[in-house]
């Protein structure tokens, strides 16, 4: 199925359209997840190959429950919503919400305009007890997808802990798809955006990622796609990427200097810390003496040659590389 045809505008806010109809049925923006059946507006910047921006097209589902395009290479329709490249309209139901319905509905916008807690998306790293977990896919049938979860605990793999519907204890993890949230304040200010030069961490990278979460990148470009994404280099070997922006936390001084360290290690073909015989190195405490390696690095140890006291061996992290054996010009 190609772009839609014959859908008309019905309502627009600050230029923005809100209502439409087609094939006789009305449909409303939403900013909920994206489903089968939604109509979907593509907006500049949205990258999906065969799709014009602009035009409308009726979403399905892919085998795996991803919701999609139909364009010339079946476009992620929930990636470019997140992303900011796309909108999502929804059938309005048939039937007259009841008053119940409306005062509610009401009484959920005042409390947002008052400023009232909401949720935020955060990464999987970063999630601790007391945020949320929404699952996406799950086979257990005392979870209920969409539905907002309490974290009790998480385990040294990352997994959280909660209470499922039926008042059991329940570990999220294998098998099981899942985001996580933290509740903010309406009010609480916009994180600041990362600007060129800077650096930044990946967190809860997707699946189409050449990243992986923890990677450091810098950022080269900014404000593309309606400053929805960033285009970054990954620090450790130079690979470059177009991030999501809600998917990149600012780099602390610390993890920036371990991640050129690692740089440095990369452009030499070796893991931090992997010594080599013939190496020149320093010792990093004491009165710093400079000694050679006489033995590659086994069993995290690294035997070097000293002055006063002989054969040594030391953990890597004690040592500095100076001199590399393969450029070594005495050799």
């Amino acid at each position: 199925m190609a772009k839609l045809e014959g859908v008309k505008t019905l309502d627009m806010v600050n230029g923005e359209i809100t209502k439409v109809s087609y094939g006789g049925a009305e449909y409303v923006k939403t900013d909920s997840p994206v489903q089968e059946g939604d109509l979907f507006l593509l907006t500049e910047g949205h990258l999906v190959i065969g799709g014009d921006s602009g035009a409308f097209y009726m979403t399905n589902k892919r085998p795996d429950g991803g919701i999609e395009i139909p364009t010339m290479y079946k476009g992620n329709a929930s990636y470019a919503q997140e992303v900011g490249c796309g909108i999502a309209f929804r059938k309005v139901a048939a039937t007259t919400p009841s008053i119940e319905e409306r005062v509610s509905s009401l009484e959920s916008d005042v409390a947002a305009l008052k400023g009232e807690a909401e949720y935020k998306r955060i990464g999987k790293s970063e999630a601790q007890a007391g945020d949320y977990v929404k699952f996406i896919e799950t086979d257990d049938s005392s979870l209920t997808v969409g539905k907002m979860y309490v974290i009790k605990e998480i385990d040294y793999d990352g997994d959280p802990l909660i209470t499922d519907d039926d008042d059991d204890e329940n570990w999220a993890g294998t098998g099981e798809e899942f985001e996580i949230y933290r509740k903010v304040s309406a009010t609480e200010p916009k994180p600041e955006r990362l600007k060129v030069g800077e650096y930044a961490k990946v967190v809860d990278a997707g699946d189409y990622h050449v990243f992986s979460d923890g990677d450091i990148v810098e950022i080269l470009e900014d404000s593309f796609a309606h400053e929805n994404c960033e285009f970054a280099r990954r620090l450790t070997d130079g690979e470059t990427q177009y991030v999501p922006a809600k998917e990149l936390v600012r780099a602390t001084d610390e993890e920036v200097t371990e991640a050129k360290r690692e740089a440095k290690w990369a452009e030499i073909g070796r893991e931090v810390g992997e010594y080599k015989k013939g190496d020149i190195v320093r010792y990093d405490y004491g009165d710093n003496e400079i000694c050679e390696v006489v033995d590659d690095t086994e069993d995290g140890r690294v035997e070097v040659q000293t002055k006063d006291y002989g054969i040594c061996r030391e953990k890597p992290d004690t040592l500095r590389l100076v001199t590399p054996v393969e450029a070594r010009f005495d050799r």
